[in-house]
């Protein structure tokens, strides 16, 4: 019934039986991606670093904290008047995507499949239950169990299409947050 409902909005390049049209009219009616200005999702395009902070801050539903966020970051390589700059510094500040450690961003970078897995990863609340598999390996697999994965074609160290990260972003609608639970010796991680 949820998807009856959004099943007038259409791309003109997303053919009606792509395997993730289902994902890009639920997340496009819910604000979380936009296309272009000609009508076109432009599924086989790469994805930026500053796009993918703008999807995965929708995707939690911070867009209000994105747009009071807006303005000086701490990356050399993000004016304040950047079209992302809220959204870079409210993943940043989230610990979902970080820095090159040399004061740059790379906005205009493209993400690899393993680092959108990473940050999709990491926004969810799951860092901690990475364990010693580190990167890519803990993330890759902490995604494949909580069906992050599911539909999502990638390659390590190959860049993501949009298709993909709209699928991924879908995927993360049905998947509980973990958070944590006190501090210090009292630490614990709980699934919402």
């Amino acid at each position: 019934m949820l998807f009856a409902s959004f099943t007038t909005f259409a791309y003109n390049d997303v053919e009606a039986d792509a395997n993730y049209a289902p994902a890009v009219e639920v997340l496009s009616a819910l604000e979380i991606l936009k296309g272009d200005d000609k009508g076109n999702f432009n599924p086989d395009n790469t994805i930026t670093r500053a796009e993918a902070a703008a999807v995965i801050v929708r995707t939690l539903g911070w867009e209000e904290a994105a747009k009071g966020a807006a303005g000086a970051t701490q990356f050399t390589d993000v004016p304040a008047d950047h079209w992302a700059a809220g959204y870079i510094n409210i993943a940043t500040e989230a610990k979902i995507i970080k820095g090159y450690g040399d004061g740059k961003f790379g906005p205009n970078d493209l993400v690899e499949y393993q680092d959108a897995i990473t940050m999709m990863v990491r926004a969810l609340g799951y860092e901690p239950a990475i364990g010693a598999a580190g990167y890519p390996t803990g993330y890759l697999t902490k995604a494949g169990e909580l069906g992050l994965t599911t539909n999502v074609n990638g390659t390590n160290g190959v860049a993501i299409n949009r298709a993909n990260v709209v699928q991924m972003a879908f995927n993360a609608l049905d998947v509980p947050t973990m958070s944590q639970s006190g501090f210090g010796t009292l630490t614990n991680y709980v699934i919402n």
